[in-house]
């Protein structure tokens, strides 16, 4: 019996790459025709998603809408990051099975962090504005109490850098949105922890995507807004665990 010519592994290593080429490049034409799909929808998606004003108030007393809401909230993840960290120290002191690597614990942290820091900076440069005027602007009495009303107002763009500077003020930020930030720490924190934990993907990423729809519910972000947060967060969190695989 004869054996078969033998296969080099830069054979497999190359059809790896390959592979992982067509992925992104199916990834990435994916993110711009939402994008694009979503940035001509966006009138008709806001409406979609509104909440009526009456009930805003009860909907943000929901315990659903505040979880989702904080996974949005840098905060949130410094505390998993922690509780990640005293987990690996006892851990390592105890030699009670393998522990995490550093680059992990920090990475739980860091993506978020840099994914919210990174949308933060794009509203300033991008300077579009959210589909409301600012919602203090926006209160009338019904039933003697104050409640938030919402006029749309479309796509605004201030221009290219002008919340670096605008009306003779330096970095306003003030009613830009897009993109989310809220969308991009979310989705973030659930790429790393895909990563770092296989599996858990199929649970943290719907969540994301819920801390996204809360974004639309209540009028504060267009659905191309949550999307570009969105991106923003996964090339965070791809980028972040890569800088971070290395440390142990």
């Amino acid at each position: 019996m004869t054996r078969g010519p033998t296969i080099k592994h830069d054979y497999f290593f190359a059809t790896q790459r390959r592979e992982r080429g067509r992925r992104r490049i199916a990834l990435a034409i994916l993110a711009v025709a939402s994008v694009i799909i979503c940035n001509v929808a966006d009138r008709a998606l806001f409406h979609f998603f509104l909440v009526e004003p009456a009930r805003m108030g009860d909907l943000e007393s929901k315990a659903y809408y505040q979880i989702l809401r904080q996974t949005g909230d840098v905060r949130t993840w410094l505390i998993v990051a922690l509780a990640l960290a005293a987990h690996t120290i006892y851990r390592q002191f105890s030699g009670n099975g393998r522990a995490l690597r550093a680059g992990s614990v920090i990475a739980v942290f860091a993506a978020p962090a840099a994914g919210g820091i990174l949308a933060e900076l794009l509203k300033l440069v991008l300077g579009r504005e959210r589909p409301t005027q600012p919602p203090d602007d926006l209160l009338v009495e019904q039933g003697g109490q104050l409640v938030k009303t919402f006029e749309y107002q479309g796509h605004v763009w201030r221009g290219l850098f002008s919340g670096l500077y605008h009306d003779g003020r330096w970095f306003d930020g003030s009613n830009l949105g897009l993109p989310s930030s809220h969308a991009a720490v979310s989705m973030a924190a659930a790429i790393t922890l895909a990563r770092i934990f296989p599996g858990s993907g199929i649970v943290l990423v719907p969540v994301a995507v819920g801390c996204s729809i809360t974004r639309l519910w209540v009028g504060r972000h267009f659905a191309s807004d949550v999307v570009v947060g969105m991106i923003v967060g996964w090339l965070a969190a791809v980028i972040v665990t890569r800088l971070l695989r290395r440390v142990r």
